[in-house]
């Protein structure tokens, strides 16, 4: 099945529900000429199907009119206030009996165009539901045999113009005499995309039969010889009245056209034009000019922001369509698009149902339809669409294809979703137990919220404001580890790292800083000097604004700010280097020429963002693919950049451990700063060099994405039991992050 078909397969919820075995009942009426004349205007039972789009009343119009060449408009004379009488309804159809040479036309089944066997209610190789009271139409003997691989068809593509600017192109839908079709608004020279509606107006030469009384008039005396401006004059007839629009009763153009007015939102289409032609009337509407929702949904610059918020701006837009007056019936991926200016639009509106929803309301019963719209439609009311509103959310999100009979427990009834995701996200779980749901009473509103809107579109549109704001929020899964080698006596390596996390109604913030320093500068100096320098780090970051929460202060409000927060951890690292700097050349308290590498890493919900100083790194593990992040200030590096050493060269080269910069090698540094964006998945690694020496990046990669894929503490302790298993020349310090 496709995302556009709304049609389920053979077998599924609507054969059930309907049964195929209704099939024979639907025969044995029809088993004599008279019963078979008038089977369409008798009123459905209990045994008949529920009346497809296309089913219409006895007394209305052929669905399907054929479109009027276009004719240019002229100036005319206003017409004349004669008042018209309707037509009287038209003499039920006789159906005759097929000559000797015609032959019955198999019909064709929309779906897959496999040829319909007799009366069956199902097409036996799609499961397609033909409309109930359907028959196949005679074919004359003229026309080719069925010895054809694929009969005729009507073309889908029409190519007609109206009112010299509206181009007819494909034909949508038709229900009840009223035909949708794609087309194209030429007024501007580029064609712009439009919806056209057309249904088809009773012959005007009848309303003008009806006879209009003549006032008479008195001979003139034989004194008068020019009437009166008084007198009274016959009307003569014969001049075009013009057929005013039908009326606002659904479904009718009309009837769509003051919705529309009605309703004014941008999720909405727009109506455009409104007119009379060929004893046609039209509607045109706004098309949309993007591409549908599931390709949207799928463009890897997607994030949870902007496609909740496309789902955001779609329910407003149902919200407006309820406060007017209807719903829709089976709302789906392949009838929602986003346009060029990034909003959300209902594309397509032939599902649109009135409410209070009319007791012979034709319902198509796809799998997103609300189940009280075929099984109870006296309850109906916009809680209907919260249903197919659910559902369309869990075919994006979760099944990335639309709905299957196999997504379901029962008839409208869905497989729990924590029975096939376990570790869905709690909000997520929330939002569609409190719509795509059988029960009517166990979707939105709750109790307080019912207070407010009845609909529970107001409740559900805040609870995809939430979605949009925190689904792409990771949660953190930190440790950190440290080891003496097999070879130093003093481990002169140092860390800290510092964890948050808060929570105000559903918003959740979640947040660390990450201090390593690689000592240096021999016992009794390097580890002074990490252990001062994160110490120094630390102090002046939880001084900041924006770490405040880490110090118990109050949380700030807002999104982080990326720059302000390189440039807290740039001005942290130049605070330790002065410290450092400083207290190496105080007669009596250190020692000339200690030092350190730093690194000062700040991890939110969303964003990894680094100041570095030396040769420690920083690597980031995004989509399988491992990236260091940080580049190591040495002198074989910025060979390398030069392009005078290849990457292995600079591997074994004898200088590759002399450093350009360092924590109190100078008076002052100039510390790389450096960012990524966190997905659920990822990994940060920040590690002294005593790691990288001894596993390369290929043995890093493979150590996370594979062996250690289940919580950050395994990882770090495999890794350094790998280093110490390969001789652990110098200290080595790791602290892994894993984004969940």
């Amino acid at each position: 099945m496709t995302p556009s078909d709304p049609n389920p397969p053979k077998g599924g919820l609507l054969a059930r529900l309907f049964g195929l075995g209704q099939t024979e009942r639907r025969e044995e009426k029809s088993e004599t000429p008279e019963r078979a004349n008038t089977a369409a205007q008798e009123p459905a039972g209990q045994d008949e199907f529920l009346p497809d789009w296309d089913a219409r009343s006895e007394n209305e119009e052929p669905a399907s009119a054929p479109l009027a060449i276009p004719v240019k408009e002229t100036a005319a004379s206003p017409p004349l206030a004669i008042p018209v009488v309707p037509p009287s309804p038209p003499a039920p159809p006789v159906i005759e009996a097929p000559s000797p040479a015609t032959e019955a036309m198999p019909q064709l089944c929309p779906s897959c165009s496999a040829p319909r066997k007799g009366k069956q209610a199902f097409c036996e190789d799609c499961g397609w539901m033909f409309p109930a009271g359907d028959v196949p139409t005679p074919r004359l003997a003229s026309i080719p045999s069925p010895n054809s691989t694929k009969p005729a068809a009507e073309p889908a593509m029409i190519a007609k113009r109206i009112k010299e600017r509206y181009e007819i192109t494909e034909k949508v839908s038709e229900r009840a005499g009223v035909t949708r079709y794609k087309g194209w608004d030429h007024a501007s020279g580029k064609p712009v995309p439009i919806v056209i509606l057309q249904t088809s107006l009773p012959d005007m030469a009848e309303g003008l039969t009806e006879e209009i009384p003549v006032v008479a008039v008195e001979e003139p005396s034989e004194e008068e010889i020019m009437p009166t401006f008084e007198d009274s004059t016959a009307v003569a007839l014969g001049l075009p009245v013009a057929m005013p629009p039908t009326e606002t009763n659904w479904p009718s153009i009309g009837w769509e056209k003051a919705l529309l007015d009605k309703a004014q939102h941008p999720a909405l289409p727009a109506v455009l034009d409104h007119f009379v032609e060929n004893n046609c009337e039209y509607l045109i509407e706004s098309g949309a000019d993007g591409r549908g929702l599931w390709d949207a949904w799928d463009e890897p610059e997607a994030n949870a922001e902007t496609r909740y918020g496309w789902l955001k701006q779609l329910a407003e837009g149902l919200h407006a369509l309820h406060k007017a007056g209807a719903i829709i019936e089976g709302l789906r991926p392949d009838i929602v698009a986003v346009n060029s200016a990034n909003q959300a639009v209902l594309s397509d509106l032939s599902d649109l149902l009135p409410l209070p929803l009319p007791a012979d309301a034709p319902i198509r019963g796809t799998l997103y339809t609300a189940p009280e719209l075929v099984l109870s439609p006296q309850q109906v009311d916009a809680r209907a669409d919260l249903y197919s509103f659910g559902a369309l959310i869990y075919s994006l999100e979760y099944l990335h294809h639309a709905l299957e009979e196999k997504d379901f427990e029962h008839q409208y009834s869905p497989k729990l979703i924590t029975d096939r995701y376990p570790d869905v996200h709690p909000t997520f779980f929330r939002l569609i137990n409190k719509t795509f749901v059988r029960d009517l009473n166990t979707r939105f509103p709750t109790d307080e919220a019912s207070k407010v809107d009845a609909t529970g579109f107001t409740e559900l549109i805040s609870a995809l404001d939430v979605c949009r704001r925190s689904f792409d929020n990771v949660r953190l899964d930190i440790a950190a580890w440290t080891t003496t080698g097999m070879v130093r006596t003093g481990n002169e390596d140092a860390f800290a790292f510092l964890h948050g996390v808060e929570s105000r109604q559903d918003d959740l913030w979640e947040y660390a800083l990450l201090l390593l320093a690689d000592g240096m500068g021999g016992y009794e100096a390097g580890e002074v000097a990490a252990a001062m320098a994160i110490a120094e780090m630390r102090k002046h970051l939880l001084a900041q604004p924006m770490f405040s929460a880490l110090a118990g202060k109050e949380t700030p409000e807002g999104p982080v700010d990326v720059e302000a927060t390189k440039q807290a951890l740039q001005g942290a690292l130049k605070h330790a280097n002065k410290e450092v700097y400083t207290y190496g050349r105080t007669p009596g308290k250190g020692r000339r020429g200690m030092g350190c590498t730093a690194e000062a890493v700040y991890v939110d919900n969303r964003n990894v963002i680094v100041g570095h100083v030396g040769d420690s790194r920083t690597y980031h593990l995004h989509q399988g693919r491992l990236i260091q992040l940080t580049r190591d200030q040495t002198l074989v590096s910025r060979l390398v950049e030069l392009g005078q050493l290849t990457e292995e060269e600079a591997e074994n080269h004898p200088r590759k451990n002399e450093l350009q910069q360092a924590i109190g090698g100078q008076p002052d540094v100039v510390p790389g700063l450096y960012q990524g964006k966190l997905k659920r998945g990822d990994w940060v690694l920040v590690c002294s060099d005593g790691l990288t020496n001894h596993i390369p990046t290929t043995d890093l990669e493979k150590m996370l994405t594979r062996e250690a894929a289940g919580s950050a503490e395994e990882a770090a302790r495999r890794l350094l039991n790998l280093v110490n298993l390969r001789g652990a020349t110098d200290n080595a310090t790791i602290v892994v992050v894993r984004a969940m």
